[in-house]
C-alpha cells in the first residue's frame, strides 16, 4: 500500500513547528520524570550512591548507539506493519512504542529489590528514546531549510522545556497522592500522543540528491575543526549534565525540600528553560551576534550559576536558582545543537548529527555518573564548584572553533546565525 502524498505537515513551516514541537514536548514529559524524579525514586527505596551512578552511566549507552541508529536510518528504508515505511517515520514511531511498553513494564519492577531487572527496563526505555530522538533530528535536517534551522531547534528546545514545566509540578503531586507506579503509566501514555502527528506526514519515495547516503560524508569527521568540536561537546556536557543530575537531589537531600516542593522548583527550572530557549533562539538570529559570542556567554552563565549554587543557594532562594539554572541549561543546549545541525552533512544527516550527539552523550554519561557517585561522600556544593571550573574549559575551545570558521566559513552557520 503506497503512502499518501497529497498532504504532509513537513511541507509547511507551521506544520514543521507543530510536528517537531510535539515530538520534543513528549521528550520533555519523559525528561520531567527522568531528570527530576528518577534518582529520587531510587533513593526513596534505599538505593546507594553507586546504584545511582551505575544507572546514570548505563543510561547513556543507548544514546552512544545513536551513531549506528542514525546511520541505519540514513541508509536503510524500514517497513513495519501499522508504523509505515520510510527512512524516518517508522523509526520514530517504533521508538515511541518502545518507550510506552518499557514505561508500563517499569511500573511493576521494584527498583532496588530487583535492581538488575529495573536497569534492563530503564535501558529498554532509553533505547526507544534514542531511536526516536535520533531519527527525529535527522528528519528535521531533511525537511528544514537552512535559514529556519535555528528556529526549528529553538522550537525543539522550548517544547521540551514546556513538557518539563507543565509536568514536573504535576508529577510531584501525583506521587504524593497516588504513589510512584502511576507516573510510569502517565509517561507511557503521553508518548503515544505524537504518533497521531507522525501519521500526518509522508516521506518522498526517493531522497533528494543532496540527501543521498554517502560514506564519503564520513571523511569530513576527521578534520581538526570537527575534532575540536567533539572535545567541546564533551566538556560542555560534563559540566551541564553532571550538575543537572544532582540539582533535584540537592534540593531534596541537601535543603530538605519535599517531593512536591522539588517538583515545583523543577517546574520553575523548566520555565527558565523556556525563557532561555526563547531568548537564545531570538539572539541567534541577530545579524550582529555570532554563534561563537553566544556560546561564550552561555559558558560564563553556566559557570556563574553553578558558583551561586555552591556558595549561596538555600531554601529561601532555591526557586530563583532553578530558574537561572534552567535559562543557562537551555541556552547551552541550543548553542550545541545548532552547531551540530549546521555541521552535519546532509548526505548523512541523521548519522552525522547522531555522531555529534553521541559524542556529547559520552560527556553526559561521564558527568552524570561522576556527580551522582559523589553524593554520599562529598558535599553537593563542592561538586557544583568543580563542575563550574570544568565549564570554563569551553571558552578556549569556542575561540579555537571560531578561528576555524573564519579560515573556512561554514555557509550553514552563516545562514543559522545571520553572520
Amino acid at each position: 500500500m503506497s503512502e499518501p502524498s497529497s498532504f504532509s505537515l513537513t511541507n509547511t513551516r507551521n506544520g514543521r513547528f507543530l510536528l517537531f514541537g510535539a515530538l520534543y514536548f513528549a521528550q520533555g514529559a519523559i525528561a520531567s520524570y527522568v531528570l527530576v524524579f528518577n534518582n529520587l525514586y531510587l533513593r526513596a527505596f534505599g538505593a546507594a550512591a553507586w546504584q545511582l551512578s551505575l544507572l546514570n552511566g548505563l543510561l547513556v549507552v543507548p544514546f552512544i548507539l545513536k551513531i549506528g541508529i542514525g546511520l541505519m536510518s540514513d541508509k536503510v528504508k524500514l517497513s513495519l506493519p501499522l508504523l509505515g515505511n520510510g527512512y524516518r517515520r517508522p523509526y520514530i514511531s517504533l521508538g515511541l512504542v518502545l518507550i510506552s511498553v518499557g514505561g508500563i513494564a517499569a511500573a511493576f519492577v521494584p527498583p532496588v529489590e530487583m535492581y538488575p531487572l529495573f536497569v534492563v527496563t530503564a535501558l529498554f526505555i532509553a533505547l526507544g528514546l534514542a531511536i526516536y530522538d535520533t531519527v527525529a533530528d535527522g528528519y528535521a535536517i531533511d525537511v528544514t531549510p537552512p535559514e529556519e534551522q535555528g528556529q526549528i531547534q529553538g522550537v525543539m528546545v522550548v517544547s521540551r522545556a514546556m513538557g518539563l514545566v507543565l509536568l514536573a509540578s504535576v508529577y510531584g503531586r501525583i506521587i504524593e497522592q497516588f504513589g510512584w507506579t502511576v507516573i510510569f503509566v502517565v509517561v507511557a501514555l503521553l508518548t503515544l500522543t505524537p504518533q497521531i502527528l507522525v501519521r500526518l506526514t509522508h516521506e518522498p519515495a526517493e531522497r533528494s540528491e543532496t540527501q543521498q547516503f554517502s560514506w564519503e560524508a564520513l571523511r569530513s569527521l576527521w578534520r581538526p575543526d570537527i575534532l575540536r568540536f567533539g572535545l567541546y561537546a564533551i566538556v560542555y556536557s560534563v559540566a551541564v549534565y553532571g550538575a543537572n543530575a544532582i540539582v533535584t537531589l540537592f534540593a531534596n537531600e541537601g535543603l530538605g525540600q519535599s517531593l512536591v516542593q522539588v517538583g515545583d522548583v523543577a517546574a520553575l527550572g523548566g520555565i527558565g528553560m523556556v525563557v532561555g530557549g526563547a531568548v537564545a533562539t531570538y539572539t541567534i538570529r541577530r545579524p550582529n551576534i555570532s554563534i561563537w559570542q553566544q556560546g561564550a556567554w552561555t559558558a560564563v552563565g553556566v559557570f556563574s550559576i553553578l558558583m551561586l549554587m555552591a556558595l549561596v543557594a538555600d531554601e529561601s532562594n532555591i526557586m530563583i536558582m532553578f530558574v537561572l539554572w534552567g535559562i543557562w541549561l537551555s541556552a547551552s543546549e541550543l548553542v550545541y545543537i545548532t552547531l551540530a545541525m549546521a555541521k552535519a552533512d546532509r548526505r548523512m544527516g541523521a548519522g552525522q548529527y547522531a555522531i555529534f550527539m553521541a559524542i556529547s552523550n559520552i560527556g553526559v554519561g561521564i558527568g552524570q555518573s561522576a556527580s551522582t557517585s559523589l553524593v554520599d561522600t562529598v558535599d553537593y556544593r563542592w561538586i557544583f564548584m568543580g563542575l563550574a571550573v570544568v565549564s570554563l574549559l569551553s571558552l578556549p575551545l569556542l575561540a579555537a572553533m571560531r578561528q576555524d570558521d573564519e579560515r573556512d566559513p561554514n555557509p550553514l552557520l552563516t545562514a543559522v546565525s545571520g553572520n
